[in-house]
């Protein structure tokens, strides 16, 4: 029997169909529908903006944390046995890696705790300063630290952070300080009798008084 060309079309069509109807599910590949994200209303209201513009950009982190705007904030410790530990110890070396005695805020904390300053703060470069009040850097006097801070992230550990004692104010406005690990690694400490803070670019310099 001979069979018309439209009909064997036909039949052979049916025929692939069916086989691909037939087919098991797991067959084919899940195909994720996202159709319903698609059709949300344009005026589905954003539950937070991440995006603050200009608010916070280049503001100081005066604006942040606390800062004490008395004209003079006492020291609750022996300024002058703190000074003097600090003293003892220049051109002296300890070993350096994370909490130890050569890194420069350890050092500071050695100082001021030998006067019977009560630092014990937390773990990053804020919360360290928990007890203390933050002065403003005309207000320094000696006995003071100066950390420094990165402004994105005060309380990040990132390379830049560093912390002095001021064992001297001038009246050009520079200071004497004692710091330990500078350069980094060292584990040295110094005494710097000229000093005004340069911190790195992003940084700045935070005052506290204990």
């Amino acid at each position: 029997m001979r069979v018309s060309a439209k009909a064997f079309a036909v039949s052979l069509v049916s025929t692939v169909i069916f086989a691909f109807g037939a087919a098991p599910a797991m067959a084919e590949a899940p195909v994720e529908d996202f159709s319903l994200a698609a059709v949300q209303p344009a005026t589905t209201t954003v539950s937070q903006s991440l995006d603050t513009g200009d608010a916070l950009a280049g503001a100081p982190i005066e604006s942040v944390l606390s800062v004490d705007e008395v004209a003079h904030v006492p020291h609750h410790f022996d300024v002058d046995a703190a000074i003097s530990l600090a003293e003892s110890e220049v051109g002296t070396s300890r070993a350096t890696g994370w909490n130890q005695p050569g890194e420069c805020i350890m050092s500071a904390q050695r100082w001021i705790r030998a006067g019977g300053g009560n630092w014990g703060g937390g773990g990053d470069p804020v919360s360290n300063y928990d007890g203390a009040t933050r002065v403003t850097l005309a207000q320094a006097e000696p006995g003071d630290v100066v950390q420094y801070e990165y402004v994105a992230s005060p309380t990040s550990w990132v390379t830049g952070v560093h912390t002095v004692l001021i064992t001297e104010v001038h009246d050009d406005g520079t200071f004497t300080i004692i710091e330990s690990n500078n350069p980094g690694g060292s584990g040295l400490v110094s005494k710097d009798e000229n000093w005004t803070p340069a911190p790195p670019a992003g940084f700045q310099a935070a005052v506290w008084r204990f």
